[in-house]
């Protein structure tokens, strides 16, 4: 029997969050937002209501950072990945961070992605770093960094409040 780090990467395409995917996005979030809680902070009613998220979506593409949706081989949501602070210093490090649907875990889905999104950083030249954070609480986030060639960097462990909890987020770096 394969184990997940056995698995064959799925096929897996990105493209960039817009204004027509709102509904599908609304699903996907509303479908998984109780799961998602438990390593990041719950979203805003703006994001579970399709006008106001219609709006939220028009400041994402707006904005100077990428956001992505996942989709499986038969062209299924089953995911969000985002680059953040490429306008921050230092101007050549970019920060992932994703998610994927509760039913889609264990899958490849998000190794899939992240190694797609680091291809393309490197495709692009701009960026020579990506770094991403993973809870403490979510060891499968670990292992899909370190399964696509991050490597943890124990000086940059924080600890942020989750829900009134202290969680401690590592923070893992991969150079491209």
């Amino acid at each position: 029997m394969n184990t997940p780090t056995q698995l064959a990467i799925p096929p897996v395409s990105l493209h960039e969050i817009c204004e027509a995917d709102a509904l599908e996005v609304l699903e996907f979030e509303s479908s998984n937002s109780t799961f998602f809680e438990k390593w990041v902070p719950a979203r805003g009613p703006e994001h579970f209501e399709e006008m106001s998220l219609r709006q939220v979506i028009k400041g994402l593409m707006a904005d100077p950072d990428r956001f992505y949706l996942v989709r499986s081989g038969t062209g299924e949501l089953v995911g969000r990945i985002n680059l953040r602070k490429l306008d921050k210093e230092p101007l050549d490090t970019v920060e992932l961070g994703y998610r994927v649907g509760e039913n889609h875990l264990g899958k490849g889905y998000a190794k899939a992605a992240v190694l797609a999104v680091a291809e393309q950083m490197r495709a692009d030249g701009a960026m020579k770093h990506l770094e991403a954070f993973a809870a403490d609480n979510n060891p499968a986030s670990s292992n899909v960094l370190l399964a696509c060639g991050f490597r943890w960097d124990k000086t940059g462990t924080k600890t942020v409040q989750l829900n009134d909890n202290p969680l401690t987020l590592h923070r893992f770096a991969l150079t491209l």
